[in-house]
């Protein structure tokens, strides 16, 4: 089934928002936020309870545009072809997942150990089982989170690509319509 024209436009501007939304907020937290704050507060304490926060509202935003992708990509994939359906679906579902075990499944532990932890987390041994823990909870969030920005970066690249399809397809032939016959009386 086709997806009426009037309603392709309004969609593609849904999808390019929510796939802005997914992609821009992680990238600037990355590149910005998170060494801006490890830089200028004194522990790694202080900015990993500044962070956490921020970081649970950017997963919730990230959660709900990979949904919003989700549906706008299973509509403008109608009619396109198999492969391109299959990424533009499947990966906002990854992208969701992601931010969704970053928020529900590393971060609470992460406040967890900072709260139960005996001092700073600075001031214990390397060898500290909660230091230990402290690092591989931080990078698996790092790497779910570098995850997610790729999936964002391949339905934007794949849906460039869509985009420039439909505008290189030749347009249907227009049919004239049927000229009505005149009732010959004569």
């Amino acid at each position: 089934m086709k997806l009426d024209s009037r309603l392709e436009s309004p969609i593609l501007a849904l999808h390019l928002a929510a796939l802005s939304l997914a992609l821009a907020p992680p990238l600037f937290f990355g590149a910005v936020v998170a060494p801006a704050v490890f830089h200028v507060l004194p522990t790694r304490d202080m900015a990993g309870a500044l962070q956490s926060p921020i970081l649970s509202k950017l997963c919730g935003l990230s959660e709900a545009s990979f949904l919003v992708l989700f549906a706008t990509s299973w509509l403008l994939t109608r009619e396109a072809a198999r492969g391109t359906r299959a990424i533009l679906t499947r990966l906002p579902v990854l992208g969701f997942f992601t931010a969704l075990v970053i928020r529900q499944l590393l971060i609470p532990p992460i406040d967890r150990i900072r709260a139960e932890a005996p001092g700073l987390i600075d001031n214990l041994p390397a060898a500290d089982p909660a230091r230990i823990l402290l690092d591989r909870y931080h990078r698996m969030a790092t790497g779910f989170f570098a995850l997610g920005i790729g999936a964002a970066l391949v339905v934007l690249l794949v849906t460039a690509r869509l985009l420039t399809e439909r505008r290189a397809a030749p347009a249907p032939p227009v049919q004239a319509k049927p000229v009505p016959k005149i009732l010959d009386l004569g």
